[in-house]
């Protein structure tokens, strides 16, 4: 095997070892947070789970925090090892994680963790997406994620659906900006969240497209949001038919 292939094949196994372990992390954060949720949701430990739970989103927010410190610090001075599986831009991101399941829970721990139930496989699948796949359909994949949940909640009348929906927006105006303005001093921002081929035309009209499908959930919402929501999902789907035949 030469250096190219055994690099080549160094960079696979460090993509899949990653994965596995996301989605280990994954499978480990949902057992401990459905037994946090049954103990907030039972009179007699409903005290202590609020306070576990706080302590729980209280360290795991500092842990990430130091492990962010560490990384950027280490990636300044060259020393950080990119060669690992588990790293601190990993463990950065494991504990922040951790930190939203508890905020979730703390901010609605009724339905709590039917949202984690759903947050944390779609966290796993992003992280997969992000290595695997182009820059591009990984933000495409991020901002209509949080859409679909956004138009979901707008489906329901959760009360959540204003927060989603203003992080939604914000979501598909960045890429947006980025596509008309991303010379210059954010042509490296542009190619970290659109890749460096991207479509400007194609990019200007999917994230349009979104917004006003957003702003069509949020005023009519009922059955409306519902076929808006299933619509993206629909979408994003065949992006990935798209994509996954394009990197073969």
């Amino acid at each position: 095997m030469n250096e190219k292939n055994r690099k080549k094949k160094q960079a696979q196994d460090l993509v899949t070892g990653r994965i596995l372990a996301i989605f280990l992390v994954t499978v480990l954060l949902l057992w401990g947070m459905s037994y946090l949720y049954d103990m907030m949701t039972y009179g007699i430990t409903f005290m202590q789970g609020q306070l576990v739970n706080n302590c729980v989103m209280a360290v795991s927010g500092l842990a990430a925090v130091i492990c962010l410190v560490v990384y950027f610090t280490a990636k300044k001075r060259g020393t950080l090892h990119t060669e690992r599986v588990v790293n601190s831009g990993f463990l950065a991101l494991c504990f922040l994680v951790m930190c939203a399941c508890s905020f979730i829970l703390a901010m609605d721990y009724y339905n709590g963790m039917h949202i984690l139930y759903i947050f944390l496989p779609v966290t796993a699948v992003l992280f997969l997406v992000y290595h695997v796949y182009e820059r591009q359909f990984f933000t495409f994949c991020l901002v209509e994620a949080m859409s679909i949940a956004a138009a979901y909640c707008c489906y329901v009348g959760a009360w959540e659906k204003t927060p989603a929906l203003v992080m939604s927006v914000v979501l598909c105006l960045v890429p947006m900006v980025l596509a008309l303005a991303g010379s210059g001093k954010l042509e490296k921002l542009t190619r970290q969240v659109l890749g460096r081929n991207f479509d400007k035309r194609y990019t200007l009209l999917v994230y349009g497209v979104t917004l006003l499908a957003l702003a069509v959930a949020a005023v009519i919402r009922g059955k409306l949001a519902l076929v808006i929501c299933l619509a993206l999902g629909a979408y994003v789907l065949a992006s990935a038919v798209y994509y996954t035949v394009k990197a073969m």
